[in-house]
């Protein structure tokens, strides 16, 4: 983030709670993608004013696991958590709020920026490989999932300027990957 989130004990211990909620059913540790989310946040908010970093770091490292951690409604476990934090009401709102609307629809510039940035997970070459490979894993033919291979999310899906201009010139350079890719096959 432009101006790095404090490193505060709130933030600290947010993340020492949820590190171990990062870990899937097989043991391997996903926390990986909080770092990524991360650095593409710190690109996105280049230049963005009035956000509220402490806030913007809780969401990122909510915004995983936020199933897990029960209902996010006043009285819930989360909530509790926070307010164990110091964290006044007005905030632990703003939080709770952020983790229920970020994916569909972000308001306030925090969500917009988490938005962007998790959608980006699935933009690009490399989450294009990431879905070839989970369709190999499903043993689908290649040819078929090559035919069938998704270039990622279009531009008018991001929330901001900064995600609409990245997340199409990765569409752009994946949707080029591709049809190399299925030129392989047709020939």
């Amino acid at each position: 983030m432009s101006q790095r989130a404090p490193d505060s004990a709130v933030v600290r211990s947010c993340e020492e709670m949820v590190r171990p909620l990062y870990a899937g059913l097989d043991g391997v540790q996903t926390f990986d993608r909080v770092e990524r989310v991360r650095a593409r946040i710190e690109i996105l908010a280049e230049g963005a004013a009035d956000l509220d970093h402490e806030v913007l770091e809780i969401l990122v490292l909510l915004h995983g696991v936020g199933t897990r951690l029960g209902p996010l409604g006043p009285g819930g476990r989360l909530d509790l958590f926070l307010a164990a934090q110091g964290i006044e009401e007005s905030r632990r709102l703003r939080i709770r709020r952020g983790l229920e609307r970020f994916a569909s629809a972000p308001r306030r510039a925090e969500e917009r920026l988490l938005h962007d940035a998790v959608l980006l997970e699935e933009a690009g070459v490399p989450a294009a490989v990431g879905r070839l490979m989970a369709a190999g894993k499903k043993r689908r033919p290649a040819r078929q999932a090559v035919e069938s291979l998704d270039p990622g999310p279009a531009e008018e899906r991001f929330a901001t300027a900064a995600g609409r201009a990245w997340g199409g010139r990765d569409r752009r350079t994946t949707i080029r990957w591709i049809e190399e890719l299925r030129g392989y096959f047709s020939s």
